[in-house]
């Protein structure tokens, strides 16, 4: 992850759709996959990376995309281990396994929060639970491999 992806911006005012909980900051938008993903919140204190809903999110159904929902559990992970280690080593995901649990609705303020069960030399484990006030909404456990020296 580049560092300007991880490193907030300067914190400003939330949106029109809701107020942004004390303790998030913007971060700077990112590029390539993830330049229309949305504004994505900080909170590195939490270990929290989250997203006010919006329509671009929703699927057919009028539902937050499942695809959607798992790049924010996946970017989360990524971000929080990266964070956590100091940004030594860049690491990727090998495995990501999902349950999803509830639906988010337009204008729901979703929180992905990270756990960390190893972060190894070669492997690094996470959890995330994406929540929506008291609801969870979906349950991740990844894999990630830290990548070594380019041969």
């Amino acid at each position: 992850m580049a560092e300007a992806e991880i490193e907030a911006a300067m914190p400003q005012a939330a949106d029109s759709t809701g107020a942004v909980p004390e303790g998030f900051v913007p971060l700077r938008q990112p590029g390539g996959y993830m330049a229309n993903f949305g504004q994505l919140y900080l909170n590195r204190e939490r270990r929290a990376l989250a997203v006010r809903i919006d329509e671009s999110h929703l699927n057919n159904l009028g539902i937050p995309h499942g695809g959607m929902l798992a790049t924010l559990a996946d970017t989360a992970i990524g971000m929080m281990m990266s964070l956590e280690t100091g940004r030594e080593k860049s690491a990727v995901t090998v495995n990501l396994s999902l349950d999803y649990l509830d639906s988010a609705r337009l204008g729901d303020w979703v929180e992905a929060r990270v756990e960390f069960d190893k972060l190894g030399s070669r492997l690094r484990y996470g959890t995330c639970r994406l929540v929506s006030g008291a609801r969870c909404l979906l349950r991740a456990t990844a894999i990630f491999a830290v990548l070594g020296p380019r041969s």
